[in-house]
């Protein structure tokens, strides 16, 4: 359905510059339609919208805050989160948004992460609501020099005149990235980053001034931020959005608003298609027109390949289209978007054979019937956007190898702020930034198989294997270096589950819950099962190191606790065949 509108904001170089367009060419429209659980809450115009957003900026100067600071957002999804962001730009700042403490059992933890975001990227000012001001105080004051708090409740004119005048390498966003609280590190986008992206994939999938969108996405999350949130700014479409707390507690809400709307583009990770399509009641589902909805952007995490066929199968009567299902790839550090598959296509999964990709590296198609593994491609690149799947010497592959994958263009990143170090080894000297994941491309679409550092992910919230281990070791009896996690498809919900083995020469009743409550206190992040078995059991190589893909595989097939005796000769076994592919690969 080629039915792109002119880029009438072709000309801007910046945010601000795009976001003057806007506003002379849509003034009177209706941008945002807010809602709270089921009641609609606000409405603004572009005009409004502007209009807000030159009350911040000038509330903003009035502060302190001087062109070129950092400024920390603390705000739920509400009408002050998207005027306050704009306020920022326009006063000449970068916002940093950070999420809101949401469970107060953990605030300690959150406080000590908000705190190293406000004090990392040295903010000028910190901006939160009334509600939240003496949980977020704390984090504020926590350093040699305390950080003003300035409180969306009270803001007062007057306004600026017209937003201040910046380059396109000026900042407009840090994101930092989820994963643990030690591992976290600010993303540094420029206005030209995320003009790049946000118009690459608004001509990916055809958007036009037709188009609603709608959202739950939380507005720290990139996908929420900058797909849907700055996406429907620039290219002129309506916005409906709610919270992701609403979604959580009725998910059918989500469809709800599609439907009323007449919603034509949306998003989620993969936890949140599965979640609704088991979740929602056929009562609740009275009357839903989903005949709209053209493009259900699925993306931030692994999409099971289960997912999209329940997903289809459950709303079809309601008028889905079976090629609404829309796979994606992106990350931060390239803005937002890297893939995207083909609109009006349906989502391409193929089944593989599991022990040539795994550890022969080769993407060979075999009939899931005969055992093989399907996967979900995730499309083709943006035309912003380069991609290559490459060994471990940077040497491009052919199709069909599996390797890691590296991205480049006008929408990556400039580094991680203040950390030069780690942003060295993740763009190389001629420009491509190593993602971490692993993928393979085949007649011209790419899938995304694993990761280079062992990842779990959780409800779209990356967590480091080594980081959860390690929160298992302390507990008494568990033998440290004999600890694995992994994650493994839960055909049932349509979702990955994380599964920690543990050894330990003694079982005791309760064990496992000691375990599960030990990780989710200190990562945030709380297995589905924990395994208890006898020690020598985790695989390992001959050198020591634990062979996760192999406790896996043992773990599907039942056998995870009679390896004791076959544990050095297969490890050793996978370990030789590694280094033989590694060998010719170079």
């Amino acid at each position: 359905m080629a039915k792109t509108m002119a880029d009438k904001l072709a000309g801007a170089k910046t945010l601000n510059e795009a976001f003057a367009q806007r506003v002379e060419l849509s003034a009177e429209r209706a941008w945002l339609t807010l809602y709270k659980r089921d009641r609609i809450t606000d409405t603004l115009t572009f005009r409004a919208l502007h209009e807000g957003a030159l009350l911040w900026a000038g509330s903003l100067k009035s502060s302190g805050v001087k062109h070129g600071d950092r400024v920390v957002m603390v705000l739920p999804t509400e009408r002050a989160f998207y005027e306050a962001y704009l306020g920022i730009l326009f006063a000449g700042a970068a916002p940093v948004p950070a999420y809101p403490p949401v469970r107060m059992s953990r605030l300690e933890e959150y406080q000590q992460t908000l705190a190293g975001q406000i004090h990392n990227c040295d903010a000028a000012a910190v901006i939160t609501n009334d509600r939240i001001r003496p949980l977020v105080r704390p984090a504020a004051d926590s350093g040699e020099k305390k950080v003003p708090l300035i409180v969306a409740d009270g803001i007062s004119g007057p306004g600026l005149a017209a937003p201040e005048v910046v380059g396109p390498d000026a900042l407009g966003l840090i994101q930092y990235t989820s994963g643990s609280t030690g591992n976290q590190k600010g993303v540094m986008l420029s206005h030209a980053n995320l003009i790049a992206n946000v118009r690459g994939f608004g001509r990916a999938i055809d958007l036009g001034e037709e188009d609603v969108a709608v959202t739950w996405l939380p507005l720290y999350h990139d996908m929420g931020l900058i797909g849907l949130m700055l996406g429907s700014i620039y290219w002129g479409l309506p916005l409906v959005a709610t919270s992701p707390i609403d979604f959580l507690r009725r998910p059918v809400r989500w469809l709800r608003m599609i439907s009323k709307h007449g919603g034509t583009v949306s998003a989620g990770p993969n936890f949140a298609y599965s979640l609704v399509a088991r979740k929602a009641k056929e009562e609740d589902l009275k009357e839903l027109d989903l005949s709209t909805w053209r493009i259900a952007l699925c993306g931030a995490e692994p999409i099971h390949p289960s997912t999209p066929e329940r997903f289809n199968e459950r709303f079809a009567k309601y008028g889905l289209n079976p090629t609404t299902f829309f796979p994606a790839y992106g990350l931060a550090e390239n803005t937002l978007a890297v893939t995207f598959s083909i609109p009006g296509e349906a989502a391409r999964i193929t089944s593989f054979d599991p022990d040539a990709l795994e550890i022969e590296g080769r993407a060979i198609p075999m009939e899931e019937a005969q055992g093989g593994k399907k996967l979900v491609s995730v499309g083709e690149p943006i035309d912003t956007v380069e991609v290559a799947i490459v060994n471990k010497s940077g040497k491009k592959l052919e199709e069909g190898m599996r390797g890691d994958v590296v991205v480049k263009g006008p929408s990556l990143m400039s580094g991680y702020y203040k950390n030069e170090k780690a942003t060295r080894s993740t763009i190389s000297k001629d420009g491509w930034l190593s993602t971490g994941d692993l993928g393979f491309c085949l007649d011209g679409h790419y899938y995304i198989c694993g990761r280079k550092k062992d990842m779990v992910i959780k409800a779209g919230r990356n967590y480091f294997a080594e980081d959860i281990e390690a929160a298992a070791a302390t507990v008494e009896g568990v033998r440290p270096g004999g600890l694995c996690v992994f994650s493994v498809d839960d055909p049932e919900k349509g979702v990955e589950q994380v599964v920690l083995v543990a050894e330990t020469p003694e079982k005791r009743d309760g064990m496992a819950e000691e375990i599960m409550k030990s990780v989710s206190a200190a990562t945030g992040c709380r297995p589905d099962k924990v395994v208890i078995v006898e020690p020598r059991t985790v695989p390992k190589t001959s050198s020591g190191k634990i062979q996760r893909f192999k406790a896996r595989q043992w773990y599907l097939d039942g056998s995870l606790t009679t390896r004791e005796g076959e544990r050095r000769t297969t490890g050793l076994w996978v370990y030789i065949k590694a280094a033989v592919k590694d060998f010719f690969a170079k």
